[in-house]
């Protein structure tokens, strides 16, 4: 008896100490990841700055050829196009080089934000899990119940709540007065059960008519 309870205390030791570990891990690679975030928009502020350089040298540089040298000798008139020629040739493509990289980290902010970003939506959902609650996304079907109405207007029970309305490439703010329109994209928030009770208010075309 007593080597089966010192078996059961290693076990779930040892399954503590793993769960700790991995929590551990879970912690720094997230700081990692904001930190190699910060780096990024560093670098990417370092190239933006380079890229005003190079415009304000080629804006100086031009300015000065336009007011020295005698333009009306043909030689002279000739070396300095080509001169002038050579210089904006050089400055755009030391500019593309770095519009490039500039794009490149862009990309990867997007990509470490987006993985930020999808870690904290789970534990959001998670959260609303165990409080059987759950986050809906949903557009309004033309001749939906929801079309022309607000959502104190649809009967809706308390525990739904909207959490956004976006309407083309706007965020509509007034999400509790707002009459919704077709093809709004709806985020709805409240219990598994009511939201799926409300779903159809917004999706099936035969209650407007009901």
């Amino acid at each position: 008896m007593t080597a089966e309870l010192l078996q059961r205390i290693r076990k779930e030791f040892t399954l503590t100490l793993t769960a700790l570990h991995e929590t551990v891990l879970a912690v720094s690679d997230r700081v990692n990841r904001k930190v190699h975030i910060l780096k990024l928009h560093w670098q990417a502020s370092s190239i933006a700055q380079q890229m005003e350089t190079i415009q304000q040298e080629t804006g100086a540089f031009l300015a000065q050829q336009a007011t020295q040298g005698d333009a009306s000798e043909q030689t002279g008139y000739r070396q300095d196009q080509r001169e002038i020629e050579t210089r904006l040739s050089e400055a755009a493509a030391r500019a593309r080089l770095l519009k490039n990289e500039l794009l490149r980290v862009d990309a990867l902010v997007r990509e470490l934000e987006a993985e930020t970003l999808t870690e904290d939506l789970i534990k959001i959902q998670q959260d609303l899990l165990i409080r059987s609650a759950t986050i809906e996304r949903v557009i309004v079907a033309k001749g939906s119940a929801a079309c022309s109405q607000a959502i104190g207007q649809l009967g809706m029970p308390p525990t739904i709540r909207v959490m956004a309305i976006l309407r083309g490439p706007m965020l509509v703010t007034a999400c509790d007065t707002a009459p919704f329109r077709t093809g709004d994209v709806v985020l709805l928030i409240g219990t598994r059960a009511d939201l799926k009770n409300a779903l159809p208010s917004f999706t099936d075309t035969q209650r407007a008519f009901a």
